[in-house]
């Protein structure tokens, strides 16, 4: 099983934006707008093939979370279909994040984990992996920068490029500055996504 992390690229934004992150609201319309449709449904939960892994999955973040004293993520509902479409993409593509980073999609937000070759019924362990990343000497400053992205944060090597340990996954499920995850699934049943806004 290997985890992905998207690498984030530094845009420049006018409407908030955390620097360093790829502009959530480009192409997605308004960004209030989806940010007040967060806790609205994202169809009828009855017919959600994925609804309890849905649950589980963030579920998993908020206990992890709290295990910092880190407030809750709130389930951002209103994407979830979307980020199924994006993990659905990149299964069929084999490319981790492609879908992400291609822009095509209103669901990105400003950050994304993706498990490859877990499946819904793995969320749970892929969570617990990517929070494990934080036990790694490389990760070990990236606490320090939880309430506000810095891709120079002192050891903790978001994406692996200078040491081969990957911090990001951890970063993303810790960070202050995001405020709702969405979980997505793929439809072929091997890749699961979690985007961060």
């Amino acid at each position: 099983m290997r985890l992905f992390i998207t690498i984030v690229v530094a845009v420049a934004s006018c409407n908030g934006a955390q620097p360093g992150h790829v502009d959530g609201a480009a192409g997605s319309g308004n960004k209030d707008a989806a940010i007040a449709d967060a806790s609205s449904s994202s169809g009828d939960a009855t017919n959600d093939p994925f609804a309890a892994a849905r649950a589980t999955c963030i579920a998993k973040i908020n206990t992890l979370r709290a295990t910092k004293g880190r407030p809750a993520y709130t389930r951002w509902t209103a994407v979830e279909s979307c980020v199924d479409q994006e993990a659905t993409s990149d299964e069929t593509t084999g490319q981790p994040h492609a879908a992400w980073l291609s822009g095509q999609y209103a669901c990105n937000g400003n950050g994304q984990n993706e498990c490859e070759g877990q499946g819904a019924n793995g969320i749970a362990s892929c969570l617990d992996q990517m929070w494990n990343e934080k036990d790694q000497a490389e990760c070990s400053g990236c606490d320090a920068c939880a309430n506000a992205y810095n891709p120079n944060c002192a050891n903790c090597d978001f994406s692996g490029m200078s040491t081969g340990h990957v911090c990001g996954h951890y970063v993303n499920m810790s960070a202050n500055y995001f405020t709702m995850a969405a979980c997505g699934f793929s439809s072929l049943g091997g890749w699961d996504a979690i985007n961060f806004e």
